[in-house]
């Protein structure tokens, strides 16, 4: 049997910050491209992070609640929803030690996505609906979690396309905050309305960025399964 890489995901926090919370949905998408994925614990201290880091193969940033706007430079807005400080200062730690461990492949979806991006220097729009300059698209989608709602042109060259195979693909879309300024990394797939949906780093081997939710569509969409995939033979090298 080939080697079965260890990947750390990132967890959710409840209300009061007492319990981690993980949608099964990663662990499975992982599990299905015969990866080992475990959760990783809420910590800040460097020393224990780069641990882990030394005996993971990967890491993968998970979705969940809203980054505090106070980590990129602003105050919170009346459509920044609810925060969690401490996964913050966990998620943003790691990220950091991420962007210069080269050999640790890296995936973020959706607020992972967003953490990736704000460790990198840039920010997001805190709030879609009231912040974005243009007409935006439904980004909270009333479609079931599985279902595409919309498409995104990924960029020629792009390693997503490579990926992928693709040009155009259907992704589904469960957010109200998005990347706003992209810094560090390079925007590869975009929205109708402009919105950047995926980024990715040209000088790292596999540090990924998305906005939708592949562990929603992996089961049905080629792309998806494809993106796990990928990501499970960056950490199995």
């Amino acid at each position: 049997m080939s080697h079965r890489p260890l990947i750390g995901i990132t967890a959710g926090l409840n209300d009061q910050e007492k319990f981690h919370m993980l949608s099964r949905y990663f662990m499975e998408a992982l599990c299905s491209c015969d990866a080992l994925p475990v959760m990783l614990p809420l910590t800040c201290d460097g020393t224990l992070l780069n641990a882990y880091l030394n005996k993971l193969d990967g890491v993968l940033f998970s979705g969940g609640a809203d980054v505090d706007p106070l980590l990129f430079g602003q105050y919170q807005k009346p459509g920044c929803g609810a925060i969690s400080p401490l996964r913050d200062a966990h998620e943003l730690a790691l990220a950091k030690l991420l962007i210069d461990r080269k050999d640790k492949p890296v995936l973020g979806v959706c607020r992972g996505f967003q953490v990736m991006n704000i460790a990198l220097g840039g920010d997001i729009y805190q709030d879609i609906p009231s912040e974005y300059e243009s007409e935006a698209l439904a980004h909270r989608q009333k479609q079931p979690e599985y279902y595409p709602s919309h498409p995104v042109d990924v960029t020629p060259g792009s390693l997503l396309e490579k990926i992928t195979g693709q040009q155009t693909l259907m992704v589904n879309s469960l957010h109200h905050q998005a990347v706003r300024h992209i810094k560090g990394w390079n925007a590869c797939a975009v929205a109708p309305d402009g919105i950047v949906e995926a980024a990715e780093m040209q000088d790292h081997p596999f540090f990924v960025g998305v906005q939708w939710h592949p562990e929603r569509l992996w089961e049905r969409d080629a792309a998806s399964a494809k993106l796990f995939q990928a990501f499970v033979q960056a950490c199995r090298s």
